[in-house]
């Protein structure tokens, strides 16, 4: 849905092209986790995938987890505690020296390296640093490790910044390649519920009617999670009244808003006085 197919085939075009790093943006709820996953078991047999999807981020968290990766020997480098309390940038400069080192001393053969950042946090300048100087390290002219970072945006936020036309022709430097998950159309959200329903049971592929997928698409503005959450409940609320297929009733009890809990704007001792 929302060309995504499309993007995950164009990103994967992209690195065996050697771009270093690639950039997709979507809001909370889009699909980045499943389509950084979807590119990691494409790319298996292809690249040493290393995925970084902790909540936190900083300097020292992401050299520490490289060199678990790349250097296992070197790996105490920086310490656990020393990367989440902060690291000196003499400490930082080794450390990309060793994994620059590492990534040049592979033997001929030896898959090249990819990274995915997938996390809640944004990245800092001092990690972006690390990141575009860890993708100097080239070997045959081919670079030694290649980035591929899932970035949060928030709701109405520009597209326009990061926008990168599939189609079209690609002008921009090939290292700071942008892709945008937009929310589903109500056609995709129809599309997408119809395979989801092939994939769980064949026989109930159209159960969900043009009405129900109108409703869904109201209710979670294209958002993949929210279309997964409504269809979800649905279902429970099918199952908690033994119904054989999900209906507009159930469809709408697991839409309505979450009841919200009374506020006492008086005291403790007012309520017992």
């Amino acid at each position: 849905g929302g060309g995504r197919g499309e993007i995950v085939e164009t990103i994967i075009r992209s690195l065996r092209l050697g771009d270093s790093i690639v950039t997709v943006c979507g809001e909370r709820g889009s699909g980045k986790t499943i389509m950084s996953l979807v590119l990691s078991d494409r790319l298996k047999h292809r690249y040493n995938i290393i995925r970084y999807d902790l909540p936190q981020i900083s300097t020292g968290l992401m050299l520490r987890h490289l060199l678990i990766e790349i250097c296992p020997r070197q790996a105490d480098l920086i310490s656990a505690e020393q990367a989440i309390d902060g690291v000196t940038q003499e400490l930082v400069n080794k450390s990309v020296s060793c994994l620059s080192a590492a990534l040049h001393g592979t033997r001929p053969g030896d898959k090249p390296y990819m990274l995915t950042v997938d996390t809640q946090a944004d990245l800092d300048a001092s990690t972006l640093q690390v990141l575009n100087d860890l993708v100097q390290s080239q070997k045959d002219n081919d670079p030694g490790i290649q980035i591929v970072l899932f970035r949060r945006t928030e709701p109405g936020e520009q597209q326009g910044k990061t926008t990168h036309t599939i189609a079209g022709d690609n002008t921009t430097n090939p290292a700071e390649d942008h892709y945008w998950l937009r929310r589903l159309t109500l056609n995709e959200i129809s599309e997408y519920l119809r395979h989801h329903m092939m994939l769980f049971d064949f026989n109930q592929r159209d159960v969900f009617t043009r009405e129900m997928a109108y409703f869904i698409a109201d209710r979670s503005d294209g958002i993949f999670r929210s279309i997964n959450t409504l269809a979800r409940n649905a279902f429970m609320v099918a199952g908690l009244e033994d119904a054989e297929h999900v209906s507009m009733s159930h469809l709408l009890a697991a839409g309505l808003p979450v009841r919200e809990s009374e506020v006492d704007t008086h005291g403790f001792f007012w309520r017992h006085r």
